[in-house]
């Protein structure tokens, strides 16, 4: 994202902030951390996946769309939260495999 489209977003957020009611602002936090903890947790089922595939790992693609997700979802919330979106995730991968 350049710096103009960053400045745009943050602009569209602060005029949500001042005219949306305190209930339509949870709403929408809870749908973009929602969104991302939904990204986050399907990327990492499929590096998983492929982890059991191939022994070659995760590519570079995966990797640096996995830490930017690490460390916006951080942002928004906390390592604990992320360490349990991380934890769920994988538990759930390992599920399915063992099926």
């Amino acid at each position: 994202m350049t710096q103009v489209e960053l400045e745009s977003v943050a602009r569209e957020m602060r005029s949500r902030g001042l005219h949306s009611s305190w209930s339509e602002l949870l709403a929408f936090s809870q749908d973009v951390v929602g969104s991302l903890a939904d990204a986050y947790q399907a990327l990492l089922r499929s590096m998983a996946k492929s982890d059991i595939a191939s022994s070659t790992g995760p590519d570079d693609a995966q990797k640096f769309v996995r830490d930017k997700l690490v460390k916006t979802l951080t942002l928004l919330t906390s390592e604990e939260r992320v360490a349990k979106l991380e934890s769920e995730a994988l538990m759930e991968s390992n599920r399915l495999v063992t099926q």
